[in-house]
């Protein structure tokens, strides 16, 4: 690929020679010759210099051939998505089983020891890899991809464009029982999951079905491995959730929140529109639009958490003066 191409398809500022060509992509950290490399931070292309290499940054930079743009990890996205274009198969393995009512649409592909139950709908394009379980009334929309093992329940509801990864599980009973003294009674849970559009869930992440309705997750939310989200959970637009992040049920997320990894979300909280809610934080309480919070258990306002932080730090030396005053004053 030359240079040039290259800034046409991330729409960069071509400087230097634009019908050089690279032969494929390197890490700031491993760089090698001939390659196009992708540099975030100043001290990327510090560890460049004396190669030959192609940088793209978002700054001016000391190199005879090199491509401005405005955001390197998205013109490396743009690169990703066209110099290394995800391929599926397509067909309908022998091996796969189906039960009467199933629809399938064009070029679809359903692996080996699948199982599609009765009246499932895959739309164009869909993807279904080995080992998946698809339930009853399942219906999954157009070019989606399911990895190898993921099992949906009956009766949910997946998007348009929708990946999910190896080992989740979309649609298992919420975590919902009576507890009194005539002993624990399981709460038949009669709702489902919807998965709207362009949603990303990683790999061992569970999402369960509401008790009564449904489980939303938001078109363009993007979800980590290892995520819990609770039965009647409304998880609003283009949330962005972190690994190892829990949900309690029937939470309501609005639009841009994110989530860092580890954040528990008690149940019946609402978090507004853009919250952001930093690692290893719990959420006890209502979070207004706009906030970044942080600081543990619960989660605090996050200017007001590095304030308290700060006051921390300085306890000891506090504690040393007094114990000091109290001597002297004896």
């Amino acid at each position: 690929m030359k240079l040039k191409e290259l800034s046409e398809l991330v729409q960069g500022e071509l400087y230097g020679d634009g019908d050089l060509e690279f032969n494929r992509i390197s890490t700031p950290q491993n760089p090698k010759d001939k390659t196009v490399v992708f540099c975030q931070r100043a001290e990327d292309v510090e560890r460049l210099k004396g190669l030959e290499v192609f940088p793209v940054v978002s700054q001016t930079v000391d190199f005879p051939n090199y491509i401005k743009v405005k955001e390197v990890r998205l013109a490396l996205a743009k690169f990703l998505a066209h110099a290394y274009p995800e391929e599926h198969p397509s067909g309908i393995s022998p091996k796969a089983y189906m039960e009467e009512g199933v629809s399938l649409g064009k070029d679809v592909y359903v692996g080996p020891f699948v199982y599609l139950g009765k009246d499932v709908v895959l739309e164009d394009g869909v993807k279904v890899y080995p080992f998946c379980y698809i339930g009853d009334g399942v219906r999954i929309g157009k070019g989606s991809v399911l990895f190898s093992g993921v099992h949906v329940y009956p009766g949910c509801v997946i998007g348009q464009g929708v990946r999910i990864h190896s080992g989740s599980v979309i649609g298992a009973d919420g975590f919902g029982y009576y507890i009194g003294s005539e002993g624990i009674f399981k709460l038949n849970h009669i709702g489902k999951v919807v998965v709207e559009d362009f949603v990303e869930i990683g790999a061992n992440t569970c999402i369960d079905r509401a008790l009564i309705e449904e489980t939303k997750i938001g078109k363009n939310t993007k979800i980590d491995n290892l995520v819990q989200i609770g039965h009647n959970c409304i998880v609003g637009e283009f949330n962005v959730i972190a690994g190892q992040s829990g949900l309690g049920g029937s939470v309501k997320t609005g639009k841009n929140v994110v989530l860092a990894g580890q954040v528990a979300v008690a149940d019946h909280v609402s978090l507004g529109d853009n919250v952001v809610v930093s690692g290893k934080a719990g959420v006890s309480k209502n979070l207004e639009s706009g906030g970044v919070y942080g600081g543990g258990i619960p989660a605090m306002e996050w200017s007001k958490w590095k304030r308290l932080y700060a006051y921390i730090l300085k306890l000891p030396e506090l504690f040393k003066e007094r114990k000091h005053e109290d001597k002297d004053s004896t």
